[in-house]
């Protein structure tokens, strides 16, 4: 042993001679850790009652309504022509009832399902469907409406005829309208006590004009579809379905590098296996400016239409 050591060692046995008894000390000790103990158990029973209910009440607000985050990995993972996620989606809806339009604008959305039967053009004509809308209430008749509730939700419901609509505010207002579809009043209940937000599914816009997005994507089949841009003065639509021509008289037109068409008031030229058109709303419009919404129509890289007609 060195002498370092040595100091170390008696040093430690002096101050071992100077430090009195633990026994009174200890035993203070254990009384007053039994209190803390006491008390801390019951300030964690509370805490964890408390986290329980946030936590219980935090899963039931979720899962009525809670639209996707926009900064989570699921919106992250979205392709570069998405507008956006279409936030709610019914979890029953008729059987045999498919997806044939999805629709999204300035943060305002609309799914629209049709019989797996429905005709191509459905549903812009009349017949069975159903819609979903977010971030819009229902612009239709004003009166006629009766208080509900949705999964405890203030709700209203009207019934005009064969089309029955449901209103409630969660998140943001949200609609159900079932037109032709047996009981509508009954199903329009259904399906709106079954929507969940939907974090999944986006809306992918095919083409964009200029700075703006298509904002309507529609199809009868995941090779037979269309989607638009309804820019008035002038509407803009890709479609995979070749034109026909309304007119009596049709002319050429150089557009896009290619002979297009022109028929009355439209403007179309096929490119790859898709056609554009552009189409004036209102009187005045020339050729010129027809071919110049065609010339800046810029398509998208890879289109998602699996969802078409399905459920």
């Amino acid at each position: 042993m060195n002498d370092t050591e040595q100091l170390i060692k008696e040093a430690l046995g002096q101050l071992a001679e100077r430090t009195p008894h633990p026994g009174p000390t200890l035993n203070a000790l254990r009384r007053k850790r039994k209190r803390q103990r006491n008390n801390i158990f019951l300030i964690a029973t509370a805490g964890m009652a408390a986290v329980v209910v946030l936590i219980f009440a935090g899963v039931i607000a979720s899962d009525r309504y809670t639209p996707p985050n926009p900064n989570d990995a699921a919106a992250a993972l979205v392709p570069d022509n998405a507008t956006g996620a279409l936030k709610y989606q019914p979890h029953w809806l008729p059987t045999g009832f498919t997806e044939t339009l999805r629709a999204a604008h300035d943060g305002k959305t609309t799914r629209v399902w049709v019989p797996s039967d429905a005709p191509a053009d459905a549903p812009q004509i009349d017949g069975p469907n159903i819609q979903l809308s977010s971030g819009q209430g229902y612009g239709g008749r004003a009166d006629g409406w009766q208080n509900t509730t949705v999964r405890g939700l203030n709700a209203r419901v009207q019934v005009n005829g064969s089309t029955a609509i449901v209103e409630w505010k969660a998140q943001e207002t949200l609609v159900v309208q079932v037109q032709d579809v047996g009981d509508s009043r009954d199903t329009a209940l259904r399906v709106a006590d079954s929507v969940r937000a939907d974090s999944n599914a986006t809306f992918q816009a095919p083409f964009k004009l200029k700075d703006r997005q298509a904002d309507v994507f529609s199809g009868s089949s995941p090779g037979d579809w269309r989607a638009k841009i309804s820019a008035e003065p002038i509407e803009v639509t890709v479609t995979s379905r070749a034109p026909f021509a309304f007119g009596t008289q049709t002319s050429p037109v150089a557009v896009r590098g290619k002979t297009g068409t022109v028929d009355g008031s439209t403007v179309w030229v096929q490119e790859g296996d898709l056609w554009i058109r552009a189409t004036s709303l209102e009187p005045g419009k020339s050729v010129d400016e027809l071919v110049a919404a065609v010339n800046d129509v810029e398509l998208a890289s890879n289109v998602d239409t699996g969802w078409i007609r399905k459920k």
